[in-house]
């Protein structure tokens, strides 16, 4: 590697702008997600430093755009059309230089290493380099990401660290240069029973995926996957699932206690973000609104 090469952090906006000088549109740096970072740019032509990054990352392109771009991986140079919502994976730790030549929007995803490593059950990922892809489920995954930032997050950490075990997943299974074999298998009993409990006492909270994992000595892409063995649903699914419970029983209360607890109320002791965020779940999950669910 070049002595020159920067080494950077994508993590840290600061280190980021060294790459990218231009301030991102959308970021997730507020939301706590651990493993992942998102930033989306409308950014002019520009060509980047000699760098390589501490994470994996994936750019992928606004569908609206139609560009020229130019990348040297490792001292492999290639020009090439991009846009059109088509994707580039760059590995860590590779020595990295692009350009391009006019204004053009994209998001950005850096991955941490080790949440590839723990998606693989702690077996070594080599990510093979990727240049304008097609690949719908990791733009349908980044969409996912940036609209849950420009809607405040409402959903909470959990959602947001599952879009990110999707992400490692869909690098593991699609572009390493070895398949890593999975054992598929679901909690212990007495295990499942401790992550219910526990979902169930903090539903209010705002829970991570780490936090359940930690219950379980799990990796949390391994506790995802057992727990969707044992269960049949993704962990945010069920969690959504359990807060939509709760609101049919607040909803269902003697007038006199409704009368006490409005529907903001309702909505944060269900651990939904507001009352809007409750009303669009509930309707997706009953078919209904909660006023016309306790009308009934």
């Amino acid at each position: 590697m070049n002595y020159a090469t920067a080494i950077l952090d994508l993590t840290n906006q600061q280190e980021a702008a060294r790459v990218l000088p231009q301030a991102p549109l959308v970021a997730s740096y507020h939301t706590g997600w651990q493993g992942l970072t998102f930033t989306h740019y409308r950014h002019p032509p520009h060509e980047t430093v000699e760098h390589c990054l501490l994470q994996h990352s994936l750019v992928i392109t606004d569908p609206k755009s139609c560009f020229q771009a130019e990348r040297r991986l490792d001292s492999k140079f290639k020009h090439y059309a991009h846009g059109n919502g088509r994707v580039d994976v760059i590995p860590a730790l590779l020595n990295h230089w692009t350009n391009w030549d006019r204004e053009v929007e994209f998001s950005v995803i850096a991955i941490c290493p080790t949440l590839l490593q723990q998606t693989a059950q702690q077996q070594a990922i080599e990510l093979i380099p990727q240049l304008a892809i097609a690949d719908p489920i990791i733009q349908q995954l980044a969409l996912a990401l940036k609209l849950e930032i420009q809607t405040g997050c409402r959903s909470g950490r959990l959602y947001g660290e599952s879009l990110g075990t999707a992400l490692a997943a869909r690098l593991v299974q699609n572009y390493a240069v070895s398949q890593p074999e999975f054992k598929a298998s679901g909690l212990p009993q007495s295990q499942l029973a401790q992550v219910i409990d526990y979902m169930q006492t903090h539903l209010a909270q705002d829970i991570s995926i780490l936090d359940l994992a930690t219950l379980t000595n799990m990796s949390k892409s391994h506790f995802s996957r057992s727990f969707k063995q044992s269960m049949g649903i993704a962990p945010y699914q069920y969690l959504l699932q359990q807060r939509v419970k709760r609101a049919k029983r607040l909803l269902k209360q003697p007038a006199l206690k409704q009368q006490t607890l409005s529907m903001s109320d309702i909505a944060l002791e269900c651990g939904f973000a507001n009352q809007t965020h409750l009303t669009k779940v509930f309707r997706q999950m009953t078919g209904v609104t909660p006023k016309t669910y306790q009308k009934r």
